[in-house]
């Protein structure tokens, strides 16, 4: 029977399904929905309300009790209907991100909520990128809230992805490839493994402007950064970079609106990628206007100078083409002129009117001087070691006194120039409740006073060795004591010094040295032979005259004794059988100098001129004086080339009984500082061995494009630079003959090494004479330069 009663149901259900054909996923679906109506019903039956006693929170480990109660919509006290709120409550703790799994029960009037916390992010790792650093990928995540101790989610993988892929592209690697691996870790944490197949960058391959018409497409794209074929082995300017597109379209508006066209636009930009994604083909369409000049130019507001004298400021007259940068300069020129005299904080404000008709521009300057600003306090901070002293001589503002920033730029310089100070940050805040004082505040940071130095190396002078002690500010006070100890082949030298930039407080200085050092001439190639033993004492004193330019004036006592060699020429025996062997000299020197180089080593900006006369006094056992000129020019071309320059003319004579120079006080030419591609003291007049003999005449000159290294990691520590040195060494200044100045040019490069500086140079002579002893690769290591 009970198998008919089955045929039968099997019967019916046949029927309905041939009435109402569905398939298997229709029928699951009917089926869920007569359950959850069965449940519901059920479930109505029993919902019966109650009061909420207590809130139990089972589950949350990281999460504090108080932030899940916080979401929670319901709270201890409140009426709670299980079957109509329980979605609710749920749905507000998993919306909050920070659980897998929220289920509600209840224990008597206890509403228990059990919560599966999601994990979180123990690591991010990249492997694969060369291009873009980790702190780059890792800053682009956090700012999309993906980092280490958020929690977890699936959606993240989409996320990271999407902002990688964002990132690469940005940089022209469409083809970018990633595999992103989660691993589960203990205490409930995942570690996010990313693998990264870069790819290549995308290559320009054509770049079109439309709509040009006054300037040539060719003359347009020389201005770009961007190009379709890189300039050289190193140059990336075919390398697609959505942000190098966006620096030449703001070159190209400069290069418009710096032309008179203000009207000009770049209506839309298309950058069309290739089906490999290897090819890049922008095109640019651009809306140039109609030129404008300027009309009227008008100064208004508060004039506290002569009109005359601040129109002579600007730098754009009526009748030129209108140029933005040109009405920003002449802003600046006046707001810096305000400044001069203490106005720090005027305001000038440029208004313009167009006059279509007619193409004009019409400028009206508003000033707003303000008041006179004053200096109310300097401090400064970030110092241990040097006493406060130290830093305020160096200052060009005192407190109390008119607020000047080219004084303050100043300031700024001199203390970069302290050999003891790494960095200098000056910030100009206004005091609280006043408009006319400011505070000046001065951040340093010291770098290393003192140095241990010990090495050894082997130049173009010969193999050499040097131990060196230097406190460049000694007890804190700015002072300055050396000892060095050099010996190579041909030198052996032992010296002190003690130098006090202040010695007074108006910055006179004062340096007492002392040396002893033995020269062997021998020992250097193509130069006299003899050998040189000498001792002295010296002081010097700098008297600044002005804030660049300094008096100087030192005195100096020696002693030289002179050893013949087998070699030694007939020249230095007849001198040593006139006068004998050994000298006292006492040498008086007067000198001055104007610098303002931006910085005494490696400068790149500024000049320097040194004049310098020496002489023995008539008490000496010799008699003669030397005057010396030096002249160094920097000028920076742009952000990464310097040109520089430097002169050199030295001429001595002797008085009295004296002719010409001591031969042991001549010049001498060729060398890595001397003329470089010529061997070291190798140039100029020759003795009877034919050895160099030096002269009492030498000039010496460098041209040089100065450039850092392309694997430079630390500015101001090297250096590269294209040279020609030319020049030479004459008998005397009536010896002179320009057919025999000796040229060469070349390659250099310095390095300021922790260990010693190092100095290196290739050089090719492209004049020459048969004789001459030429050396291509010159270098010095351990020794100072």
């Amino acid at each position: 029977m009970c198998q008919r009663v089955a045929n039968s149901r099997v019967a019916r259900f046949k029927r309905v399904r041939q009435t109402f054909p569905m398939n298997k996923n229709k029928m699951r679906r009917v089926f869920v929905a007569i359950g959850l109506l069965i449940v519901s019903a059920f479930a109505t039956a029993n919902d019966h309300e109650f009061t909420v006693s207590e809130i139990e929170v089972r589950g949350n480990d990281r999460t504090d009790l108080g932030t899940v109660l916080n979401y929670l919509p319901i709270s201890a006290g409140d009426s709670f209907r299980p079957q109509s709120e329980t979605g609710r409550l749920i749905r507000a703790l998993y919306d909050t991100g920070l659980f897998s799994d929220v289920s509600l029960s209840r224990r008597g009037d206890v509403l228990v909520v059990n919560v599966v916390e999601r994990p979180i992010i123990s690591s991010i790792d990249f492997s694969g990128n060369s291009k873009v650093e980790d702190e780059q990928l890792e800053e682009s995540l956090r700012l999309e809230g993906i980092y280490r101790g958020r929690v977890f989610n699936r959606s993240v993988l989409e996320t990271v992805e999407r902002e990688l892929r964002r990132v690469y592209s940005s940089t022209g690697n469409y083809s970018m490839r990633l595999t992103t691996t989660i691993q589960e870790l203990d205490r409930n944490r995942v570690a996010i493994d990313i693998d990264i197949s870069e790819g290549s960058v995308a290559r320009i391959q054509h770049i079109n402007i439309v709509g040009n018409d006054v300037f040539e497409e060719s003359d347009l794209l020389d201005l770009f950064e961007s190009d379709t074929e890189a300039n050289s082995a190193f140059s990336y300017a075919d390398e697609y970079s959505r942000f190098k597109l966006e620096g030449d379209l703001e070159i190209l508006r400069s290069y418009y609106l710096d032309r008179g066209y203000i009207n000009f636009n770049v209506d839309s930009t298309q950058v069309s990628i290739s089906p490999d994604k290897n090819n890049i083909y922008i095109t640019i369409n651009i809306t140039e206007g109609e030129q404008y000049t300027i009309g009227d130019i008008i100064l208004s507001g508060k004039l506290i100078f002569p009109k005359e004298e601040l129109m002579e400021l600007l730098l754009i007259e009526s009748g030129q083409a209108f140029s933005r940068q040109k009405v920003i300069a002449s802003r600046t020129a006046l707001t810096e002129r305000l400044g001069d005299d203490a106005y720090a904080f005027a305001n000038i404000n440029v208004s313009n009117e167009t006059d279509d008709e007619n193409r004009l521009v019409n400028l009206n300057f508003v000033i707003d001087p303000g008041k006179r600003v004053y200096v109310n306090r300097i401090t400064f901070s970030g110092h241990d070691a040097t006493s406060d002293f130290v830093f305020r001589r160096e200052m060009r503002l005192i407190e109390g006194s008119r607020f000047s920033p080219a004084e303050l730029n100043r300031s700024r310089v001199r203390l970069q120039r302290l050999p003891f100070i790494a960095s200098v940050q000056i910030e100009t805040p206004r005091v609280p409740g006043t408009d006319d004082l400011i505070d000046v505040n001065v951040l340093l940071e010291e770098g290393a006073s003192g140095s241990f130095q010990a090495g050894a190396g082997i130049g173009t002078n010969g193999v050499s060795f040097n131990i060196g002690v230097t406190e460049e500010n000694f007890l804190g006070t700015g002072n300055r004591i050396a000892f060095d100890f050099d010996n190579s082949d041909s030198l052996t030298r032992l010296s002190t010094e003690y130098g006090q930039p202040y010695y007074t407080i108006d910055g006179v200085s004062r340096t007492i040295s002392a040396h002893v050092s033995e020269t062997d001439a021998s020992e250097i190639s193509s130069t006299t032979d003899y050998i040189a033993d000498t001792y002295g004492i010296g002081i010097r004193y700098s008297v600044p005259i002005s804030e660049f330019s300094r008096f100087r004036t030192g005195a100096e006592f020696e002693n030289t004794k002179i050893t013949r060699t087998d070699s030694t020429s007939d020249e230095i025996i007849n001198f040593l059988d006139d006068n004998g062997s050994e000298f006292d000299l006492t040498i008086l020197s007067v000198g001055y100098s104007y610098d303002d180089r931006d910085r005494t080593i490696f400068a790149e900006d500024g000049a320097l001129h040194s004049l310098q006369l020496s002489a023995s006094l008539p008490s000496s056992d010799l008699e003669y004086y030397k005057l010396g000129y030096r002249f160094e020019y920097y000028y920076p071309i742009d952000d990464v080339y310097v040109f520089s320059m430097t002169n050199r003319l030295d001429y001595g004579a002797g008085y009295g009984d004296q002719e010409n120079l001591p031969f042991f006080q001549r010049y001498f030419a060729g060398g890595v500082r001397l003329l470089r591609g010529f061997r070291n003291r190798s140039l100029g007049p020759e003795d009877s061995t034919g050895d160099a003999a030096g002269g009492d005449f030498r000039t010496l000159n460098t041209f040089e494009v100065i450039f850092p290294p392309s694997l430079s990691s630390e500015k101001g520590q090297t250096r590269m630079s294209l040279f020609t040195d030319f020049g030479n060494v004459f008998e005397d200044y009536q010896s002179y003959d320009g057919s025999e100045i000796r040229a060469s040019w070349g390659i250099s490069f310095v390095w300021f090494a922790p260990f010693a500086p190092m100095s290196f140079s290739l050089a090719q002579p492209y004049r020459s004479e048969d004789g001459d002893s030429l050396q291509e690769f010159q270098f010095t290591l351990g020794s100072v330069f």
